[in-house]
């Protein structure tokens, strides 16, 4: 067994991460009654030079009960990692793991970690009623105070306000960060405009760049820049960050950007509601303020406050442009500007997709091309570039082996925030029969069925979890795999599907046996129950699988989601067995191949790995898309 607290948490970040870390670690440890410490990184050279000691704003007696001051990053690989664990282990569960003496860290920076079946708004109380408790350095209360009588005076109170975070800083003008877009850390005017003028009383901005507070100030009258409230002067910088999290935290409403861990700090410290913006005004709201937005970028680039500014925006506008037809304006709009390209090259990025979504394939790969040529061009943009041209290749001969080695290679790499491109190359395989769907096991007319059922999107194409659920093993890694389960969740998933497993389930349950379903109703129950493994509900899948099993045998894929949900249960025996089943049933699919290579390897069995490898590669030779696994796979290997 590992020494030390049962529960450690860590996190190499700004402030606000690390007091959401904090704040998790000391619920976890009152509520389990076990030894619970957070680690402080400490480094004067390092990135955050002002948070090399909490002691700066946190009392000393209480720095020293729950902190601990460390000088590099812990080696936590003994311990398991509560994020990923959490949402398939319910507190019963973890609390019996405790108690055999098992060891955990918490990476947690962002929300409350909460296990299956916990009550997620109750556990943000604790951490808030916590929060309440943290004992301020004497000097940070007083300038708390004085910040509240100031905005009182002006003609508010605190509780009344609510709050804007502007991330502006190097997302402007400091390379790396201005080279590349970062919807998940900003946040336009516009949007800030249209939710200021929903809200009543003071609106307060929080921002790394007080002229950008100001620009916007000017154009709302109930703005009030955060530098009126504080005197940003006269603190050091880890004193500023701890006073504007506890003032945010003390307003009734915060918006700010969906990636903002200052934000969400302030959010679980107090009773505020967060709202991410723009992806949580109304539609009509936020369709408004795009259009107005799109309008500003292409005909007025000079009432933006930078030409950072500028480029960050156009991302947004880009995505409503692409959705509403009028992709081509902003991309010849955005290729007439040489001197914003020059600062920001992701713009020629955005000037390709745009060009894609429209039509142009020539506009679209001139701009990939050169986007791609410029050697500053950040790889997560390069790598989108890349995937435009290979779409464009796909769209001229999409049964080409190469079209599908591309598809296959790209689906199993992107993050969940690239959808959109999936989405697009996935019009070409899900949903008829060809190799690709056919490796996939994704049955044409449950694609076309799960397709329609989204209309709004206008995609035509089943959304990605309900074909990748049956591969998690091959995305690149746990956080990939999290952002399956968790966009959408389970409710979200299954009201999709508009399928409870229902009578078949209460039967199975009850002891029954209900007779088979046929094989579009066998489709969909096997999907659900996929689903529902894939959430941890694994006696609920195991009766549908195994009950599918029975009544349909030799259905290459049941096996498969007996073989995962096996896995996930930790019954390895079992699992191999299923999927050598399925791999029998199948023996040219190279993915079934890969799925055993990529489970051994997470089990550390290099030679097993190797050689379910080498018979994937048999299958299906010199593929791009095999090599990026073995990559993977071999990495893992090296270091489990």
């Amino acid at each position: 067994m590992n020494g030390g607290p049962s529960i450690i948490g860590f996190r190499k970040d700004r402030i606000g991460a690390r007091l959401i870390g904090l704040l998790n670690i000391l619920r976890l440890g009152r509520k389990f009654d076990t030894q619970a410490r957070f680690l402080w990184l400490a480094e004067p050279d390092g990135p955050y030079p002002e948070l090399v000691d909490p002691n700066d704003f946190l009392q000393a007696d209480f720095v020293a009960r729950h902190i601990g001051i460390v000088s590099r990053k812990p080696n936590l690989d003994a311990r398991t990692n509560l994020t990923a664990i959490s949402p398939i282990v319910d507190a019963a569960q973890f609390s019996r793991n405790l108690a055999e003496g098992q060891r955990f860290h918490s990476d947690a920076a962002f929300e409350a970690v909460t296990f299956m079946g916990e009550d997620v708004a109750a556990a943000r109380a604790e951490i808030a009623a916590i929060a309440k408790t943290l004992p301020l350095a004497r000097r940070l209360k007083a300038e708390l105070r004085s910040a509240r009588a100031k905005l009182e005076a002006w003609g508010g109170s605190l509780e009344e306000a609510s709050a804007i975070h502007l991330r502006r800083g190097d997302l402007l003008d400091g390379e790396p960060w201005s080279l590349s877009s970062w919807p998940e850390k900003y946040v336009p005017d516009e949007f800030c405009l249209a939710w200021t003028d929903a809200t009543e009383g003071p609106v307060i901005v929080f921002s790394d760049t007080p002229g950008a507070a100001a620009h916007l100030a000017a154009a709302h009258e109930r703005i009030v820049p955060v530098d009126r409230l504080l005197d940003l002067g006269a603190l050091k910088p880890a004193e500023r960050d701890v006073l504007e999290v506890m003032l945010m935290a003390g307003c009734a409403h915060i918006g700010a950007p969906g990636g903002s861990a200052f934000s969400r700090a302030a959010a679980a410290m107090g009773s505020a509601r967060l709202i991410a913006l723009p992806r949580e005004l109304p539609d009509a709201v936020r369709l408004q303020a795009s259009q107005h937005l799109l309008e500003r970028v292409i005909g007025r680039p000079g009432s933006f406050y930078a030409s950072g500014d500028l480029a960050q925006s156009a991302q947004f506008a880009a995505s409503h442009a692409d959705a509403t037809g009028q992709g081509m304006v902003l991309a010849t709009a955005l290729s007439s500007r040489p001197d914003d390209i020059r600062r920001h090259p992701f713009l020629r990025r955005i000037v390709a997709l745009s060009a894609l979504h429209a039509g142009d394939d020539a506009l679209a790969a001139r701009a990939a091309r050169a986007a791609m040529a410029d050697p500053r061009i950040l790889p997560r943009d390069r790598k989108l570039c890349q995937q435009a041209l290979d779409l464009i290749a796909a769209r001229k001969a999409p049964d080409d082996p190469a079209s599908a080695d591309a598809f296959l290679g790209w689906l199993f790499s992107l993050k969940t925030s690239e959808a959109g491109l999936r989405d697009a190359f996935a019009r070409l395989y899900i949903g008829r029969d060809c190799p690709v769907s056919r490796m996939l096991m994704i049955a044409p007319k449950l694609a076309k069925s799960l397709a329609a059922r989204d209309p709004a999107a206008g995609s035509a194409v089943a959304p990605g979890w309900s074909y990748l659920c049956d591969w998690e093993e091959l995305l690149k890694d746990e956080a990939a795999r999290q952002g399956m389960r968790r966009w959408p969740e389970l409710p979200q998933k299954m009201a999709f599907l508009d399928l409870r497993p229902g009578p078949p389930e209460a039967a199975l349950k009850a002891g029954k046996a209900p007779p088979d379903p046929g094989p579009d109703r066998a489709a969909w129950l096997g999907l659900a129950a996929a689903i529902l493994s894939l959430h941890g509900r694994y006696a609920r899948a195991l009766r549908l699988l195994h009950w599918l099993d029975r009544v349909r045998p030799g259905e290459v894929l049941t096996r498969k989601r007996l073989a995962d949900t096996c896995w996930r249960l930790g019954n390895v025996g079992a699992a191999e067995e299923f999927l050598a089943d399925a791999i029998a049933l199948c023996p040219d699919n190279p993915l079934l191949h890969l799925s055993m290579a990529r489970r051994a390897a997470a089990l550390g069995r290099a030679g097993q790995a190797l050689d379910a490898l080498e018979r994937a590669e048999a299958i299906w030779p010199d593929r791009a898309s095999l090599r990026w696994q073995g990559r993977v796979l071999r990495r893992k290997l090296a270091d489990p």
